[in-house]
């Protein structure tokens, strides 16, 4: 075979459109039979100069990207010129493009080289003949086994168990990732490997007994095969050396290996649940073996014979309540169960599936585990096992579903059990409302709606669907109508607080007044505000940060206050108003008569004096003193502050009031690369404008002074020239095109006239991107729709922007609303394209 006909054949492999059929085995052989021809005329065939193939091209295993490692072993006398070699075999490939990994040692120098890095001798265990002599082969696996694996298999164990935890380290659980590591993380392809290696180390030490039963082996097989499709599909798709698994590729290669359209979200949904369930298996089986072999290196240390690692119970496994009992033990003490007891457990489903009768008089001690401090621990070995799906069935539906989207970094099964490790590990005086919530954090009712919240995931609404099948699991469990009914209250409203807290304005106090209504109790809040927070921390770092647990509590306090208080009537609003504006007037600084004090109160509006802070109402009055004293005609005046907590900026902005003012705003802050976290817009009766912006931090706060200074020079000449407002560039990743184009429904714009008295409420969920919020405000300016009130907030990687407009001062006519839905709609999905 010539190069250039390999070279052909690579190429046909890496092609995307290829046939299934031309597969790691198959290129294997191609480079097999052009090295071997490479070899022949210059290299006598059963000579003393062996040609090997290491590393994946030994086992086989060539992806379309991957490096060609060869190793050539001179004898030790009358070597060919090593030149030669590599000008006969390296460069040709080099020249071709290919990745070459090469050595050229003599035997003894091989054999030296392993001794001092395990590396190099794992390459080894995978080593294949390409061309030579088969006995000399023979005799150098010999030497390999005997001068080195044999005598050093105990440290070289230690060191595959040492590696093999690095790497997880290094690269994480790649079952829970949202773009998993095909080959070095958790369930990937080098955990295969490393149970290979483990079992070739053992069986050369002396123990032949297998460390995988028939059908784990079979099982391990099946999934490493999968595995190795999706891992070419990922080397076409990338058109490069890749093992990463990146969101934007996973519809492509979905469609590549059969799981249907690339532009069907169910499909990319099943393939990566799929390789969830397949790298999964995968890095369980790697530790049965590891655990295998710390079990034999502890039976050699202590003498004895069958010695399991963790904890045999095998005989007490035909009761039901011992199994449960357990795994309540091993959570307890921290040993997990045996593989040996761990196989005969499994045994027992099929039989325990066909008669489910055992499940009432094991209820309590289910929650019992539930409700403990050790709760993860146990329901992780329960999931892990099987169990969890026997125990409640429905779990086998949803425990390798993945969402095909930014922000779930966890299939649903170990979102789940995460979810009830967050309560587990809520302690009394926690950082988030802590004093107030710890009494429910092992609330019976509150643990189940952890572990079922998102039981009805997969089907539409799974809130709703997820209330229906609690109602329908903890029934047949045998619990009462009010245990069923406020279990099933939470699951249906899991995620009520957090949609209100960053989508509705909580100043009006008809939110609040819903919201402790469909609540209807001081108990129910504090549950489902404590489901919310564990959940938010469940779904990822995305789900929850400073800006929404702010958001979060101040939606939790005042909707408390309203439950201990009832509603508030309009003289206690008069009695309130008056209140807080003698507080006021008692904080009048002395500089400023009484006389200008009382005019600054009498334009305040009643809104903002209820939902601002008496010590910030005076700041703001000497900002607008100072705006008004100002010599020039300075169009507005800046004070900013930095928020470490949230890791934002409080920008107040003072000015008089006209059209645009916040589109200028979010202009100007999106060309310096910030973004508006939230907004307090208000006007006051005298036309004074006092605007509170929360915006990100500039990419380096050591320049946040000189960011600053360059937003306000931007807003001044946006103030001047109001053609630059057109002028602002909206970049857009290709990741992010492809996501959207696989879900157009990202996008979505709501005008509703029914949530506020005194506003139509616009409701934006998009991709975020630097400088969508400012497109939109400036498509609003340009219609002639005023902004009053904006509520900006950023959930995992999903603007979620709630606007209060008016037009002429009025609610925008409903005729009038569809029309401006479909516009913003339309201009905001042309950004993605």
């Amino acid at each position: 075979m010539s190069i250039e006909t390999l070279r052909l054949a690579r190429d046909r492999y890496r092609n995307s459109d290829t046939d299934p059929g031309h597969s790691p085995a198959w290129f294997s052989a191609r480079m097999d039979d052009w090295v071997r021809e490479a070899c022949e005329g210059r290299l006598a065939p059963a000579g003393s100069t062996l040609v090997l193939a290491l590393g994946g091209y030994g086992r086989g295993e060539l992806f379309p990207f991957s490096d060609i490692d060869l190793l050539v072993c001179l004898p030790e006398v009358d070597a060919p010129d090593p030149q030669f070699l590599a000008e006969a075999l390296f460069l040709p490939l080099w020249d071709s493009g290919f990745d070459v990994g090469h050595g050229i040692r003599s035997i003894s120098e091989t054999i030296t080289l392993a001794a001092a890095d395990f590396e190099v001798l794992c390459s080894l265990l995978d080593a294949r003949l390409l061309y030579g002599s088969a006995d000399l082969f023979s005799d150098f696996q010999r030497t390999v086994t005997q001068n080195l694996v044999i005598p050093l298999h105990a440290e070289l164990l230690g060191w595959l168990a040492g590696r093999h935890e690095a790497r997880h380290k290094q690269f994480g659980d790649t079952t829970h990732l949202l773009s998993p590591n095909l080959k070095e993380g958790r369930g990937g392809q080098r955990d295969h490997q490393t149970t290979q290696w483990l079992e070739t180390v053992c069986r050369a030490a002396g123990d032949d007994s297998a460390f995988l039963s028939p059908s784990e082996r079979e099982a391990l097989s099946q999934r490493a095969g999968f595995l190795s499709l999706v891992r070419v599909a990922l080397h076409r798709v990338s058109k490069r050396k890749n093992d990463v698994l990146h969101l934007e590729l996973q519809p492509e290669i979905a469609q590549s290996i059969g799981f249907g359209p690339a532009n069907d979200r169910d499909s990319v949904e099943r393939f990566l649940s799929e390789l969830h369930k397949a790298m999964a298996e995968i890095k369980l089986l790697c530790r049965l073996c590891l655990d295998k072999v710390r079990g034999l290196a502890g039976t050699r240390a202590s003498g004895a014979s069958n010695v399991e690692t963790g904890l045999d119970f095998s005989v007490l496994v035909t009761d039901p309540a011992n199994i449960i009992e357990l795994f309540r033990h091993s959570a307890q003490t921290g040993i997990p169960i045996g593989w040996h007891t761990r196989r005969i457990i499994q045994d027992r489903f099929p039989a325990l599936s066909m008669d489910m009768s055992w499940q009432l008089p094991t209820v309590s001690r289910f929650e019992e585990i539930l409700c403990s401090a050790y709760a993860a621990h146990a329901l992780d070995q329960m999931l892990e096992f099987g169990f969890l799906n026997l125990f409640v069935h429905e779990f086998a539906a949803i425990e390798h579903l993945v969402q095909f989207d930014a922000y779930h970094k966890l299939p649903a099964g170990p979102h789940l059990v995460e979810t009830v490790r967050n309560l587990a590990s809520f302690e009394l005086g926690h950082e988030f409302l802590g004093d107030f919530l710890f009494p429910q954090a092992n609330d019976p009712c509150l643990r189940w709606a952890a572990l079922l919240h998102d039981i009805g995931k997969g089907n539409g609404d799974h809130a709703a669907m997820g209330a229906q099948l609690s109602r329908q699991i903890l029934g047949r469990l045998g619990y009462d109508d009010n245990f069923v009914h406020e279990c099933a209250f939470l699951v249906e409203h899991h995620l009520l607080l957090v949609h209100t807290a960053t989508r509705y304005d909580l100043g009006e106090e008809s939110v609040i007044m819903q919201l402790a209504q469909t609540l209807g109790s001081l108990r129910r809040l504090d549950r489902l505000t404590l489901l919310t927070w564990a959940d938010s921390m469940a779904t990822g770092p995305k789900a929850w940060n400073p800006w929404i647990e702010n958001l979060l509590r101040e939606t939790y306090f005042k909707t408390r206050k309203v439950l201990e208080h009832g509603i508030m009537s309009d003289e206690t609003l008069v009695h309130r108003l008056s209140t807080l504006r003698d507080a006021l007037r008692s904080s009048r600084p002395q500089h400023f008569s009484i006389r200008d004090f009382e005019g600054f109160l009498a334009v305040m509006p009643a809104r903002y004096l209820m939902q601002t802070a008496p010590g910030r109402i005076i700041d703001h009055i000497q900002l607008v003193h100072l705006f008004r004293k100002r010599p020039g005609t300075a169009p507005f005046l800046l004070s900013w502050e930095h928020r470490p907590q949230s890791r934002s900026l409080r920008v107040t902005l003072v000015s008089t009031d006209r059209p645009g003012l916040f589109a200028r705003v979010c202009s100007a802050l999106a060309r310096h690369g910030m973004s508006v976290l939230g907004a307090e817009l208000c006007v006051w009766d005298d036309k004074t404008v006092v605007d509170v912006f929360w915006v990100t931090e500039p990419l380096d706060m050591l320049y946040a002074v000189q960011t600053v200074d360059a937003f306000e020079s931007s807003l001044a000449q946006l103030f001047t020239d109001e053609k630059r407002l057109d002028q602002l560039p909206v970049r857009i990743t290709s990741r992010l095109k492809k996501v959207y184009a696989l879900d157009r429904d990202l996008v979505r714009v709501e005008l509703d006239n029914g949530v506020s008295d005194f506003h139509t409420v616009l409701s934006i969920q998009a991709p975020d991107v630097p400088g969508l919020l400012a497109t939109v405000s400036l498509c609003l300016y340009r219609l002639g729709v005023d902004l009053l009130f904006a509520k900006i907030a950023t959930q995992k990687d999903k603007a979620m922007d709630i606007l209060h407009v008016r037009e002429g001062g009025e609610k925008i006519p409903d005729l009038e609303c569809e029309s401006l839905e479909r516009t913003l709609r339309l201009l905001i999905s042309s950004l993605y394209v």
